[in-house]
C-alpha cells in the first residue's frame, strides 16, 4: 500500500521562497548570540553552586529523628521513601499500595511514513517525488487519518481511555515530609502485577501478560464477535499497562525546614534540591550535578552554534538557487556556502562564549578569544598561500 506524489517547483518560485528565507535566517542567527552568552553565566553560577553546595552540606547518619540543629542547613540523607497511600485506578479496577501509580494506554492505529526525493532540473527547477506507505502499529497518540495522502487508512477519532498517573499524597521519609516535588521526583518504575483474582472493571477486555487489551467498539458491542486481540490486533484497539513506583531507598539533598525540605538558594540564586533512587553519597550526588551541568551546557552550546549555522545557511541561499539555473553549479555553490556559514557560525560561537566567559571567568575566557582570533588569522594566512601560489603557477 502506496501512493506516489510529483511535484514540480519552478526557479522563479524557489528564489522568491528563498528570499523570503533570509528574514528568519538572520533572526535565527542573531538568536544564537544571546542564547550561548547566556547558557556560559548559567553554567558558571549553576557551578558555583554546586561548589557552595558540597561546601555547606552535612551528611546526617539517619533520617529517623529530626534535628532541630539542622534548621535551615542543606543536609544529604539515605533512606526509606515509604507511604501508606493507597492509588486506585477505578476505571480499571487496579490499585497498589505505592508512591506513583500510572496508567499508559496505546492505541492500534494506521501509520502514514513518507519518503521526499528531489531532482534539480535544467533552468534552475525542482522535481519532488514523494512516496506515502501505510502500516499499522502501536500508538500512545492519536493519529488523524483525515491528512493521509491516500484513502482507506481510518483511525478513530479519539481514544475511549487516556494516559495518566497519580501521586501519593503523603509519602514519609524516616522523621520527615517529603515535598511534592520530591514525591513527583522518585522514579525506578517497574510493571504493575496483577494479583491472581484480579477482574477488570472494563469489560469483554483480554489479560495478557501485564497488559490489558480492549477491542476496538465494533467487537465490544458484537457479543459474537471474539477474537484474539493481542496476537491480531486490529485499528481501535487499545492497550493499557501499568507501570507502579513501590516504596524504596533513595537519597536526597536539600534544606532543611521543619520536618520537611525546601530548596537551597545559593548566593548566584541557583535552587539545589536533589534527589536520587537508591543509597548515594553526598560526594556522588554533587558529581552527578556537575556531569549534568556540563552536560546541559554542551548541549546548548551546540544548539546555539546549529541556530547561527542554519540561520546562515537561510541568509546565503538565494545565492545557490540563482546558481541552479546549472545543477552541478548550484551544487558547488551550496557546498560552498555551507562551508563559509559553518566557519562564521563557528567563529562567532566561539567569540561569543570568550566574551562570556571574559565577563564570567577571565582567565579562559581570554585564552579562548586568543586561540578564536589566532585561527581567524591561520585561515587569512592560508587563503593568501594559496593565493600567491596560484600566481606563482
Amino acid at each position: 500500500m502506496a501512493v506516489t506524489e510529483t511535484t514540480t517547483e519552478g526557479w522563479g518560485s524557489r528564489l522568491g521562497s528563498s528570499i523570503k528565507g533570509v528574514l528568519t535566517g538572520l533572526a535565527l542567527f542573531v538568536a544564537g548570540f544571546p542564547l550561548l552568552f547566556w547558557n556560559e553565566g548559567n553554567a558558571v553560577k549553576t557551578a558555583k553552586a554546586i561548589d557552595e553546595g558540597e561546601g555547606a552540606c552535612v551528611s546526617l547518619e539517619s533520617n529517623e529523628k529530626v534535628d532541630a540543629a539542622m534548621e535551615g542547613k542543606l543536609v544529604h540523607l539515605s533512606g526509606k521513601a515509604d507511604t501508606k497511600d493507597v492509588l486506585a485506578d477505578d476505571v480499571f479496577g487496579v490499585s497498589a499500595t505505592a508512591i506513583r501509580l500510572q496508567r499508559q494506554v496505546e492505541m492500534f492505529q494506521w501509520i502514514e511514513e513518507s519518503k521526499t526525493t528531489e531532482k534539480k532540473k535544467l533552468g534552475g527547477g525542482v522535481e519532488k517525488t514523494t512516496t506515502y506507505t501505510y502500516k499499522q502499529d502501536w500508538s500512545p497518540t492519536v493519529i488523524n487519518s483525515g491528512n493521509f495522502k491516500e484513502a482507506g487508512h481510518d483511525n478513530p477519532a479519539a481514544m475511549e481511555f487516556s494516559s495518566e498517573q497519580k501521586y501519593a499524597a503523603n509519602v514519609t521519609f524516616g522523621a520527615f515530609r517529603l515535598s511534592e516535588y520530591q514525591i513527583r521526583s522518585i522514579g525506578s518504575t517497574q510493571a504493575y502485577a496483577f494479583p491472581t483474582d484480579f477482574v477488570c472493571k472494563v469489560e469483554r477486555v483480554q489479560m495478557k501478560g501485564s497488559a490489558i487489551y480492549v477491542p476496538n467498539n465494533e467487537t465490544r458491542m458484537n457479543p459474537l464477535n471474539i477474537r484474539d486481540v493481542a496476537s491480531k490486533p486490529r485499528v481501535g484497539d487499545m492497550r493499557v499497562t501499568f507501570r507502579v513506583v513501590y516504596p524504596h531507598d533513595i537519597s536526597l539533598i536539600a534544606k532543611q525546614k521543619g520536618d520537611s525540605f525546601i530548596d537551597y538558594t545559593a548566593k548566584t540564586g541557583k535552587k539545589l534540591n536533589y534527589l536520587v533512587d537508591g543509597v548515594e553519597d553526598a560526594t556522588a550526588m554533587f558529581a552527578t550535578a556537575r556531569k549534568n551541568n556540563a552536560m546541559l551546557t554542551w548541549l546548548l552550546r551546540l544548539v546555539g552554534f546549529l541556530a547561527m549555522y542554519i540561520g546562515l545557511g537561510m541568509v546565503f541561499k538565494p545565492l545557490s538557487v540563482l546558481a541552479d539555473v546549472l545543477p552541478i553549479l548550484g551544487d558547488i555553490v551550496g557546498i560552498g556556502t555551507g562551508i563559509v556559514a559553518g566557519l562564521i557560525a563557528f567563529v562567532c560561537a566561539v567569540v561569543t562564549i570568550a566574551i562570556a566567559w571574559i565577563t564570567y571567568r577571565p582567565v579562559l575566557g581570554i585564552t579562548l578569544l586568543v586561540l578564536a582570533v589566532a585561527g581567524i588569522v591561520l585561515l587569512i594566512m592560508k587563503r593568501r598561500a594559496k593565493a600567491a601560489a596560484a600566481k606563482v603557477l
